[in-house]
Order: C-alpha cells, then structure tokens, then sequence
C-alpha cells in the first residue's frame, strides 16, 4: 500500500505544519551567535541546515514512511514510492548566518514525476507562499492574522522596465557569470540578488519581480518555487529557448539546471540576450 494516494489536504496541513514548525525553531537561533567566517552560499555549510534537515526527515518518517525523499543535505533516498518530498530546510544559508532575514524553510511534494504542492516558509519576513497543482498560488501575510492573495505576476512587458532576479545556484566560473550579467544588466530596470531561490521565485508570481534566472541550480533549492511561480502563470525555460518540463527535473534529480522563469513573452525577449 506505500502507493496508495493520500488526500492532498492532509498532505498539504503537514507540509505547512512543518515548515512553520522549523521556522520558528530558526527564528529563535536567528542572530545568536557571531556571522560565520564567509563562503560562498553553497560552500556553508551549517549545525543549523543538519538540525532542521534531521527534523524534517524524522516528521516524514514518522508520518509517511513509505515516501521517498530528497534533501540538501541527506540527498535521495529512494523508496520506490509515487510521492517524493523535495525539501531544503534552510534555503538561504549564507543569509541566515550573515544575519540577513532573506531565508525560507522550502518543502515541496512531487507525486508520480509532478509537483503536486509546495510550501515555502520565510519566518523572519513573517510570509508563507503555498502553491497546489491546478489551484493556484497564494501569499499569507503571518503578521495580518494570515492574510490571503492569490499570486499574481507583474504587468512588466517590458526589459527596459524589468526587475531581474539572479541566483547563481553551483556556478563556479565566475567569468561566465559576469559576461551574462554583461549582456543583461544594460537592457534592464535592475538586477536583485536575495540570497533565497525559493523567495526569489516566489517573487515573480507575486510581481515583486519580472525575470528570475539561474545558473547550475539543484533541485531541492527550487522546487517548490517552481510550482508556486508556474501555478501563478510563470513559463521556465532553458537557456536555449525550449521550454521545461517537470519530467525533465524529476528525471535528473540530482543534476544541476541553468533555468529562466517569468512571463512566456518577456522571457522569450530576456532569451535574445544571452
């Protein structure tokens, strides 16, 4: 019976549960202690990404021990099931230990190789993003009593007028790093680095942003952000121009994607500059 579907209420009321649960525990180390020595965001590596990680593997355990899952810091274990949780506990390490509030509690759930929900949590910004396949995606507002909006993208048609947001996922070569940024930067608004792929894609579906891109990515950083900004309207692209499909992610789980997310058309324009 490890295949057999679950409501996907109960799977979401303990998705949220969760990752509300390991924001609060993060919300009260935030700050405790002296700024870590620097890395890069990917070198980092933390107590606080084991405690949470080990958290959250226990709840899925205890609750649903036939699932499979996939984590930043465990990677996959494989138990053959349809549901696969794709989770990153502390998406945005290096702000979290720079004392920088721009980090996320990211679990999402694919079932049968597509996100079937997922749920970022952003406890010092007091947000929560949730996003469930063919319902759409939604913003709450944790300081007004839970707020309510449904994600929207921007009305940005533009590049001129354009926010951009950039995440340089595992890219090591800094130097092609600088000549994307060489081509963009010049025929946009701006260019925004938060620190959190998961708040950086939840960004476009909410219109805080036009354009999200990203180099060598893992799939734990993005996945929930890839349901809730494509439930919001959002295409992703390679940077050849074709289009992704959930397939493609879940048949490479542990490869690392160049990825574009944000309107079809204006997506398409950014495309002509790289």
């Amino acid at each position: 019976m490890k295949n057999k579907e679950i409501k996907t209420k109960t799977l979401l009321d303990f998705s949220i549960k969760t990752a509300h649960s390991v924001g609060i525990i993060l919300e009260k180390l935030f700050r405790k202690e002296n700024p870590f020595i620097r890395g890069t965001s990917k070198e980092i590596k933390t107590f606080y990404d084991e405690l949470t990680d080990k958290i959250i593997k226990k709840s899925i355990e205890k609750n649903f021990k036939n699932h499979s899952y996939l984590t930043e810091e465990t990677g996959l274990v494989d138990k053959h099931s349809d549901y696969l949780w794709i989770i990153d506990p502390l998406d945005g390490t290096g702000n979290f230990v720079n004392h920088n509030p721009f980090f996320s509690v990211s679990i999402a759930l694919w079932y049968k190789g597509e996100p079937l929900l997922g749920v970022i949590e952003a406890p010092i910004l007091k947000e929560r993003f949730i996003a469930i396949k063919n319902k759409g995606s939604f913003h709450y507002d944790l300081n007004k009593k839970n707020k309510k909006n449904e994600a929207k993208l921007s009305d940005i048609n533009h590049l001129k007028e354009s926010y951009v947001v950039y995440c340089e996922g595992s890219e090591k070569n800094k130097l092609r790093i600088v000549n994307l940024f060489d081509k963009i930067y010049p025929q946009v608004k701006e260019v925004r680095k938060l620190g959190s792929a998961a708040l950086e894609l939840a960004w476009i579906a909410l219109g805080r942003a036009d354009i999200y891109f990203t180099t060598q990515i893992s799939l734990w950083d993005i996945a929930s952000g890839l349901i809730f900004t494509s439930e919001a309207g959002a295409k992703l692209f390679k940077f050849n121009g074709e289009e992704y499909k959930f397939k493609e992610f879940y048949n490479n789980l542990l490869n690392k994607f160049d990825l574009i997310a944000g309107k079809d058309f204006l997506v398409k324009k950014f495309l002509k500059l790289i």
